[in-house]
């Protein structure tokens, strides 16, 4: 039983396949009990399908961004998040073992974003007095946009991070600077990287929020 402990949940490939299986589960039963009760008028599985939308462009950004940014620092994955225990001594690691896992890394932080992105556009469309919804492929339209400002926040990040002005923000990147450690201009570009993509998308998250609210007061 040990092997299904938290770090196994939380941590482990095994352990995100069955979160996500498990949660697609459970839409899919909800949108199938809420089809079979309303028939015509359900409208649970849109909202599920606009979810898993959101979730697997997040997943794909995720997985492309990070497989970049393996060949900017490959030190970044290996050293700052542990892939020296998976990809074994040597070094440089092996490059398509080290997309690979690079990948996965992506994957597993984006998809979780994904879901929360997805679930505060519709609740910003929830149902109200005087305002109607706006159709889900309008929603789907601000997918784009989410990703083009997740990817120019990334662009941006890096861009000050292989600056070394983020080097403030940690004291293991002042001692990487300070001691020319992991090749440090390239470590925290990708570093700055990770931080400018979700600020990005936090931006252009809110600021689609407040698009869909305005055109619901407009009754467009």
């Amino acid at each position: 039983m040990a092997g299904w402990g938290w770090d196994w949940w939380l941590n482990s490939d095994a352990g995100l396949a069955a979160r996500i299986s498990i949660g697609l589960s459970i839409f899919l039963a909800l949108a199938a009990w809420d089809l079979a009760r309303r028939g015509r008028a359900a409208t649970r599985w849109r909202e599920y399908l606009f979810l898993a939308a959101v979730v697997a462009a997040a997943m794909a950004y995720g997985a492309a961004s990070d497989r970049i940014a393996s060949d900017i620092s490959w030190e970044y994955f290996y050293y700052g998040k542990g892939l020296d225990q998976r990809l074994g001594p040597r070094v440089p690691p092996d490059a398509a073992a080290l997309h690979r896992e690079a990948c996965k890394i992506g994957l597993k932080a984006t998809w979780s974003a994904g879901l929360i992105v997805g679930v505060v556009l519709l609740v910003a469309n929830n149902p109200g007095r005087g305002r109607p919804q706006l159709p889900y492929t309008q929603l789907l339209l601000l997918l784009p946009v989410v990703l083009l400002a997740t990817a120019v926040g990334a662009a941006l990040g890096g861009w000050v991070g292989a600056h070394g002005w983020l080097a403030w923000t940690s004291r293991d990147l002042r001692m990487l600077a300070r001691d020319d450690l992991f090749r440090p201009q390239r470590f925290m570009c990708v570093y700055g990287i990770n931080l400018g993509s979700y600020a990005g998308g936090l931006l252009a998250t809110a600021a689609s929020v407040l698009w869909i609210i305005r055109r619901r007061r407009r009754g467009e």
